[in-house]
């Protein structure tokens, strides 16, 4: 067996070990599947924490934050008044549009890949797919950079993921955000460990430490480490009381809450995001589907459009009330954007020439647009951000060095956003450049 561990290539290795793992320790919550295995400049450094929103599939960029209306292109969305002289949102983002003094929107996002899954990486690593590596997100490498920030509640969570999120990629399992498929369930299989006492709870680790010390003396490796290690703190969390962080139904006023942030996967994922950031969790990413829209697409923003603007905005107020809103960076952000022409079925396609994103609090300085796309929606026109830009402006704001050089299990150089080389030096030197206006 240990031959043919030695013979796989690093991602089927790494597979095998994960899988292994599992059957071995008995835990059923397991890591995502990227858990195979200069200082910030001024200005950041104010957000301890992070709510990431992944709008999955192509958040159309005309009829949310960059509509164009009465254009060839704008269809049959409506601009609405943001308060600030020649900037409108769409009709479907009330709720933005009236606390846009907090939020601050691009407008000229780019990327080179109208693919789905392409895209994503892109977005959530700063690096383009290989097939011999998966990079790590923004979580694990803010908890790499920073430390773990809370003693039993994981450092990062993504709510809603889906098996394709690259989660802690090359830094191993051990840092792998902690799946939430839904926000009303919590962590999976949590009531297994319900009304268990002490000293069963003891066995049930002391059996998993037997299992797992015959797994480690035949495959002494890091990465099974990391996987023990991921499983200990796993088993701290279940006997842990922080583990009703992750229950929405313990939220004071649950019923007022869910009819403010709306009755829906990202409605209460955005609830449970501001529960998890309240309770001492760093990053927490809210995965929200729904916006590949090719077909019918005005009948669908009536839902998904309404929803999101719903959600953000309870959130921005919570925060606030809260005292957190300036500790705590809300970012927006998709694959790509949609096809300015209409397609026959009533919808738009994939579009990567241009998008938009938003950001709001941890510093963020509100009420305006960076960017330009160009009159009909086609194409950026001014200040393309690509998105090594859009993780190095995550990056700035939560305090993380850009410039640090991380090396993989591999040996090969990484940068938090990105990295190219100085052809003079052949210096590694960040690629992403954060977005400085929103820091003045």
């Amino acid at each position: 067996m240990k031959d043919q561990l030695n013979k796989l290539d690093e991602l089927s290795r790494r597979q095998f070990v994960a899988n292994t793992a599992k059957a071995a320790l008995g835990v059923s919550v397991v890591p995502l599947a990227g858990g195979q295995m200069g200082l910030a400049a001024e200005g950041g450094g104010k957000a301890e924490h992070c709510i990431f929103f992944y709008m999955a599939g192509g958040m159309t960029h005309m009829d949310t934050f960059d509509p164009k209306p009465g254009t060839e292109t704008g269809g049959k969305t409506k601009g609405i008044s943001t308060g600030v002289a020649g900037v409108e949102l769409s009709e479907f983002m009330p709720g933005l549009a009236e606390r846009f003094k907090d939020i601050a929107v691009v407008r000229s996002m780019t990327q080179k890949t109208g693919d789905h899954r392409g895209g994503s990486y892109w977005m959530h690593t700063s690096y383009q797919p290989r097939a011999t590596i998966i990079h790590p997100t923004m979580g694990p490498w803010a908890q790499t950079m920073l430390g773990k920030m809370h003693p039993t509640l994981p450092d990062s969570v993504v709510i809603g993921g889906g098996g394709n999120h690259p989660g802690s990629g090359f830094f191993g399992p051990a840092l792998s955000p902690l799946p939430i498929g839904d926000p009303d369930k919590g962590v999976q299989n949590a009531e297994l460990y319900k009304g268990v006492d002490e000293d069963k709870f003891g066995k049930r680790l002391e059996l998993m430490n037997t299992f797992d010390s015959s797994f480690q003396k035949k495959f002494k490796t890091d990465e099974v480490k990391a996987y023990t290690q991921f499983y200990e703190e796993t088993l701290k969390l279940m006997d842990s009381e922080d583990l009703d962080t992750f229950r929405l139904d313990k939220e004071e006023n649950y019923d007022e809450k869910v009819a403010r942030y709306g009755n829906s996967r990202v409605g209460k994922g955005a609830l449970l995001a501001r529960r998890l950031v309240s309770s001492g969790v760093r990053f927490v990413e809210v995965s929200s589907g729904g916006w590949d829209m090719h077909n019918d697409l005005w009948t669908a923003m009536e839902n998904t459009g309404k929803g999101l603007d719903k959600a953000l905005s309870a959130l921005i107020d919570d925060l606030k009330a809260e005292g957190l809103f300036e500790k705590t960076l809300i970012v927006l952000g998709t694959e790509f954007g949609r096809t300015p022409k209409i397609n026959v079925n009533g919808g738009r396609d994939h579009h990567p020439r241009v998008f938009s994103t938003m950001f709001a609090g941890g510093g963020i300085t509100g009420g305006q647009v960076y960017g330009k796309s160009d009159k009909l929606g086609i194409a950026v026109e001014e200040n393309p951000v690509v998105p090594q830009d859009f993780n190095a402006t995550i990056a700035h704001a939560m305090g993380i060095d850009l410039s640090k050089v991380i090396y993989a299990p591999s040996g090969r150089p990484f940068l938090v956003a990105g990295h190219t080389r100085n052809a003079d030096s052949d210096e590694i030197v960040p690629e992403g450049k954060p977005i400085m206006p929103f820091f003045s």
